[in-house]
């Protein structure tokens, strides 16, 4: 191979070759939501990232990637003082200026890619000798999206203001889903009474971007469909099982409906400007990323955080 220059598009020749067998030791310094498709990251490998309280304050680094790098069996650092992007392999080195995110896919970048063996052994004694570094476990994680729900702060130097935004729609990490099924159901002169007072409340603030949607539950309680809460995300499925719905959020405490003792509501935040996906195509590729009994018609609340993770990058969220 020797030595070859990729730019200003290397996504595509880094991942390819992080393909190969590894042990792979990465220190990237920013990890997008999108970084587990750029990353191709197992058990036995090494990452370490920035991801102090800055970076996750300007959702540089997000705490959904770090937790689906500790999933896979990653040992994941954070390390305050990383900029670099440097990425062994046994045989290669990756060195240059791209981090894993969305705005640097888009981003004018480049990268060496070099088979030298006196390269790659400097490469592999730099990211090991980084030091001033954090393991990343599950607590950590749960104090990263603590931060990160706080809002984006002011970027970072050196970030693209072509950040994807997106994803605070969803709170992060995802910890509650749920595959819902769904039917029509017209709102009666109650509960129009009851979305005007409660939808009143929650109109102002960045989630004002997406609209409101009502979801009447008839039987709540020992059903799995009657236990939501505020900020469960739920992938609602057609009576028929034809489509699925990109996430909704549940954005109410119940909501009781007059004259319906037994019912109780909810509002969903949504998202219009995601289409749906037919149930056999998301059950295809579903099971092709290794989930292949996904439970798409059947509701339940989705225990797995690496389905979880599939599902929402569905819709690359």
């Amino acid at each position: 191979m020797g030595t070859t220059f990729h730019g200003p598009s290397p996504w595509p020749y880094i991942t390819a070759t992080l393909r190969r067998q590894g042990p792979r030791h990465a220190a990237i310094a920013y990890l997008g939501i999108d970084a587990p498709d750029l990353l191709p990251l197992h058990t036995g490998d090494l990452l370490i990232v920035n991801a102090a309280r800055a970076a996750v304050r300007a959702h540089a680094t997000s705490p959904t990637a770090l937790a689906h790098f500790v999933e896979k069996g990653v040992r994941v650092l954070s390390s305050p003082n990383l900029h670099a992007n440097v990425i062994t392999t046994p045989k290669h080195a990756i060195v240059g200026s791209a981090s894993a995110s969305h705005s640097s896919t888009i981003a004018d970048e480049a990268v060496i890619i070099t088979d030298d063996p006196e390269t790659v052994i400097a490469a592999r004694t730099f990211t090991d000798g980084i030091d001033e570094t954090t393991l990343v476990d599950e607590v950590f994680i749960a104090n990263a999206a603590a931060i990160w729900s706080i809002g984006r702060a002011v970027p970072l130097a050196g970030i693209g203001g072509r950040a994807r935004t997106e994803n605070d729609f969803l709170p992060t990490p995802v910890d509650r889903m749920f595959i819902w099924h769904i039917t029509d159901h017209q709102p009666g002169a109650d509960e129009t009474l009851a979305w005007s007072a409660h939808a009143s409340l929650t109109a102002a603030g960045p989630a004002a971007d997406y609209p409101l949607e009502w979801l009447r539950i008839d039987k709540p309680g020992g059903s799995v469909r009657g236990r939501l809460e505020r900020g469960d995300a739920l992938l609602q499925v057609t009576a028929d099982n034809t489509w699925i719905h990109p996430p909704a959020v549940v954005d109410s405490d119940p909501i009781s409906i007059p004259h319906s003792p037994h019912a109780v509501a909810y509002l969903l935040r949504t998202r219009t400007d995601l289409e749906p996906l037919p149930v056999p195509e998301a059950e295809t590729r579903l099971a092709d990323l290794g989930h292949p009994n996904p439970r798409l018609h059947t509701d339940h609340r989705i225990v797995s955080p690496s389905l979880r993770t599939e599902l929402l990058r569905l819709w690359k969220l």
